[in-house]
């Protein structure tokens, strides 16, 4: 194992936008205290800089399976050598596989301990799902392939931090499969996460109900009073500083006296948080073995190719990552 601490970053789609936000991060390289790894396809790279006007980093390439030593100095590639004919904005089966290859050589080099934690690009679903069906997001299979449970999405920035019951759901599925036990889970996983990666000595959290006005004790839904509501006494009876919950429309100008908020659903967290966060957040991966994040953005196909790509996500995945890491260590 290396006393270095190193960050794999996957490309995502070939397709997408992945490939020129990580280009304008490296340009130049960022001094992290980390040694990075990119992963991807060093011709799609090379495609993307000639396009745009991009300067490729001078990093050192190495192929699959190759012995190599991580420099806090040089970035280095790992060339994974897949075929993809990526076209800018036109993704495909091809360009999944792709995507899902450079999480599997992600994956090993942590299960190597050759690297301790991720930042995974953006990834079409769709076009994954072509190449893998049954493929939900990156989340999930970063869960099945470390044998992880109770993995909670969190959204960070310095303004905000959220964290998702349900995830990649359609709204008509998310009250159902927002249970008493997976309210409890995550807000026992969240709590635990608060102290453990980020610091926070005594995490105070808020927790917004799933219906408008959060129920209105029960007028436009039950689901506060008869599922939420006792969770809470629950946990609050057990230590933990939990309030709510709260009316989702009008909670989020006082959100920033909470050290997180707990939403029941992806659109009730992320409009507020991508709002306020504009470029300038990532998204955490809650109860992996290692560290990962990601840009809170998908793949951007409608811009993808055109030098329109904002890396300000990117970057802060990687900051952020790094602190993570070098904080642990």
């Amino acid at each position: 194992m290396t006393r270095v601490p190193v960050l794999a970053v996957t490309a995502g789609d070939p397709a997408g936008i992945g490939p020129e936000i990580i280009l304008k991060v490296l340009t130049p390289p960022p001094r992290l205290g980390v040694a990075l790894v990119i992963i991807g396809d060093l011709r799609v790279f090379a495609q993307t800089a000639r396009r745009l006007r991009l300067r490729l980093p001078r990093w050192r390439v190495m192929a699959r399976d190759t012995v190599w030593s991580p420099s806090l100095q040089q970035p280095t590639f790992l060339d994974c050598r897949t075929g993809v004919r990526a076209r800018p904005g036109r993704s495909g089966a091809a360009a999944g596989r792709a995507s899902l290859t450079y999480l599997d050589e992600g994956i090993a080099l942590c299960r190597a301990r050759q690297a301790h934690g991720l930042v995974t690009g953006p990834v079409t679903k769709w076009a994954v799902q072509r190449a893998r069906p049954g493929f939900v997001g990156q989340t999930e299979y970063l869960a099945r392939a470390f044998g992880a449970r109770g993995v909670v999405m969190m959204f960070a920035s310095q303004r905000l931090r959220v964290a998702l019951v349900t995830r990649h759901l359609p709204l008509r599925q998310a009250a159902r499969a927002a249970t008493p036990r997976l309210w409890r889970d995550t807000l026992i996983g969240v709590e635990r996460a608060l102290r453990a990666q980020l610091g926070v000595r005594r995490p105070r959290l808020a927790v917004c109900g799933l219906n408008p006005h959060a129920g209105e004790g029960g007028r436009f839904g039950d689901e506060e009073r008869r599922v939420i509501v006792p969770v809470l006494r629950r946990l609050r009876r057990a230590g933990l500083r939990c309030d709510g919950p709260f009316a989702a429309d009008g909670f989020f100008a006082q959100a920033r006296r909470y050290d997180a908020v707990v939403c029941g659903y992806h659109d009730q967290g992320l409009i507020p948080f991508k709002m306020l966060a504009r470029d300038r957040g990532c998204q955490l991966s809650l109860g992996l073995p290692v560290v990962r994040t990601s840009p809170d953005h998908g793949s951007a196909l409608d811009i993808a190719g055109r030098g329109r790509a904002d890396p300000g996500a990117m970057r802060y995945a990687l900051a952020f990552a790094a602190r993570l890491l070098t904080a642990s260590r």
